[in-house]
């Protein structure tokens, strides 16, 4: 299954990209601060998926895994990091 990730994690990048500004853009009520936070939350965790894609380390907090990591946890981590990253679109800030 990653292997397969590997050769499009471009567009996953830049997909997980849109749909954190387009939430962002929808959700916008005139107040920059709600914008800002909303799209570097998914961009915070969006990051992460977006590292595993690639096969580079993969960090949502201070620590992390590197790409040399058991794979199993490492895809746990990203999975965990998608999670919270669509969490985002229903969380009311």
């Amino acid at each position: 299954m990653s292997r397969h990730l590997y050769k499009y994690w471009h567009g996953i990048g830049v997909a997980l990209l849109l749909a954190a500004l387009l939430n962002g853009f929808l959700r916008f009520d005139g107040s920059w601060q709600r914008f800002f936070i909303m799209v570097l939350v998914q961009l915070w965790f969006g990051q992460a998926v977006y590292n595993y894609a690639r096969g580079a380390r993969v960090a949502i907090a201070p620590g992390g895994m590197s790409k040399d990591a058991d794979p199993e946890w490492r895809a746990a981590l990203a999975g965990f990091a998608l999670f919270l990253y669509g969490g985002v679109f229903f969380l009311s800030f």
